[in-house]
């Protein structure tokens, strides 16, 4: 029965966050919209964020370093500069194989000057095996 309600809980979180990102989302345009800023302006934003928010989920333990941090924020300004020229040089056409291309020069460098791995092969979200295989797994 817990775990019934947990699922339920868990999924009403998922619901009220997405209605959230909707509003903020929303909210974005309508802001960029009445101050006349170029709605790209809100693309490349939602993109950084995005980035920050995949980093942060790949390397938690790495963000209790100021250094980490520090060189996270410079990669997201590469990114976006990388971003951004590649629209205005090139189109769309370049941008998926150019933005694979920085990813991996991304994971390689924090490799490089942090010492840490690349991510696992495991899927976003997805939770790691547990030791305990009796199945009363709490978490």
């Amino acid at each position: 029965m817990q775990r019934q309600r947990n699922r339920i809980l868990d999924m009403f979180y998922l619901f009220g966050a997405a209605v959230l990102l909707c509003v903020l989302g929303a909210g974005a345009f309508i802001v960029a919209d009445i101050y006349h800023v170029n709605p790209l302006w809100v693309i490349v934003s939602f993109i950084s964020i995005g980035f920050f928010a995949g980093a942060r989920e790949d390397y938690r333990k790495e963000f209790r370093s100021p250094r980490f941090v520090a060189f996270l924020c410079g990669w997201v300004v590469i990114n976006v500069i990388v971003f951004i020229a590649l629209l205005s040089l090139f189109g769309s056409l370049w941008l998926i194989p150019a933005l694979l291309l920085e990813q991996f020069l991304f994971y390689m460098t924090a490799y490089w000057f942090f010492g840490v791995p690349p991510p696992s092969k495991r899927w976003p979200f997805q939770r790691a095996e547990s030791s305990n295989r009796d199945g009363s797994d709490l978490s």
